[in-house]
């Protein structure tokens, strides 16, 4: 059986320690994560992710972050505030064969729990389908007490950031047992949630014409040129997080860090 001693303190920093937070990314897709990261002023160390085009992408978004490829494998020690994740959902959405989250691919989340409890990062974000709610929330839930960290979820959709299409995922932020906000439970009879209220902001969004004239046009049209390149971005963009998005959460964590501290 798995030791489970944990240290004194929940992560390898001190709260008060330097205001300065940083990020690393696993199943990094595209870098939706990463770019809302960058907007909110939050440095990306490194990231994970097994496909070749998406890691060219990421290499664009930023050159130095650390690279990793294969997150079964992927022997990560270099410490970083938060760690976000949108393990795969294939087996837990609708849309796949809804085996679950003992399913092969989203099974996965052993592994980021792996790497989440190696490193033990002051925060946690995690993404996913909303059908996870059914099919293994409760195992994330029980893996992450078991390495001292509590979590708070809502379903979000794109729609509340101005964007002309649904897309509703379930979204994670986990924090230390040790600086959560149960206390606010005991003093005053209620929780203030780490997710902040926010208002629907059409200028956050894109217009679905706006987008589909930003796709480059392409002279040729072959399967290797830009037809195969066209169907990666298409199937890229469709698996990605909304970086609008992802800059919400990095602001509801740096609200939250700046009144521990």
């Amino acid at each position: 059986m798995m030791n489970l001693q944990l240290p004194p303190h929940y992560c390898k920093t001190d709260v008060t320690g330097s205001t300065e937070l940083t990020h690393g990314s696993l199943f990094s897709g595209i870098g939706g994560f990463e770019v809302g990261a960058e907007r909110a002023g939050i440095k990306t160390l490194w990231n994970c992710e097994f496909e070749n085009y998406q890691r060219n992408i990421l290499k664009k978004i930023d050159k130095d972050a650390e690279q990793y490829t294969d997150v079964r494998t992927a022997e990560i020690n270099r410490y970083v505030d938060i760690i976000s994740g949108g393990f795969p959902c294939q087996d837990i959405s609708v849309a796949g064969k809804m085996e679950g989250i003992k399913g092969e691919r989203s099974g996965l989340w052993s592994e980021m729990w792996r790497i989440i409890r190696d490193i033990r990062p002051k925060y946690v974000i995690i993404e996913n389908s909303p059908a996870l709610l059914i099919r293994g929330f409760e195992q994330v839930l029980c893996d992450l007490s078991k390495i001292g960290y509590d979590a708070e979820w809502q379903s979000i959709s794109n729609i509340a950031f101005g964007y002309p299409h649904k897309r509703e995922r379930l979204y994670a932020i986990a924090y230390s047992n040790e600086i959560g906000l149960q206390s606010d439970l005991c003093e005053q009879r209620a929780t203030n949630s780490i997710f902040r209220k926010w208002t629907s902001n059409q200028n956050d969004g894109y217009t679905l014409s706006k987008r589909v004239h930003e796709i480059p046009t392409c002279d040729v049209i072959r399967n290797g040129d830009g037809f195969q390149s066209w169907t990666h971005r298409v199937g890229s963009v469709g698996n990605s997080v909304n970086p609008t998005l992802a800059h919400y959460l990095f602001e509801c964590i740096k609200v939250h860090y700046e009144a521990l501290r």
